[in-house]
């Protein structure tokens, strides 16, 4: 068909059969003013179709970068996890480890504060 363009033999194709080969189409010239006609509208119709591989091309750009973004943020967040479980194993291994150790003797007040300058409210009244 585009070989017949190119020769300058432009045919339209009916859609009724050829009486003596009704497998092939019947075909006429096609006019000067139709052919204008059709390449204005395969030109248009090319155009659509350039626009809409566009938005496509566009969209799946956005996608993919979008994809990207979330693996990367995946990927630290396992990591953070990883580090969070590992945090988690040590600080139970502590507690065993304490809960298993000697037993220390209980905390007395006079270990944690410091009784020359701590005083009783009593004592701050008096002063």
């Amino acid at each position: 068909m585009f070989e017949q363009a190119l020769n300058g033999e432009v045919y339209h194709h009916h859609h009724h059969q050829n009486p003596h080969n009704p497998h092939s189409p019947n075909l006429e010239p096609l006019s000067y003013d139709s052919l204008t006609a059709q390449n204005t509208a395969l030109k248009t119709r090319v155009s659509e179709m350039e626009l809409i591989n566009d938005l496509f091309r566009n969209r799946v750009t956005e996608l993919e970068g979008s994809e990207g973004a979330a693996r990367e943020t995946e990927k630290m967040l396992r990591l953070e996890l990883e580090e969070c479980k590992a945090r988690e194993e040590g600080l139970k291994r502590r507690l065993d480890e304490l809960e298993d150790g000697p037993r220390h003797k209980k905390a007395r007040f006079s270990d944690l504060v410091d009784e020359s300058r701590a005083g009783s409210p009593i004592n701050a009244m008096a002063e």
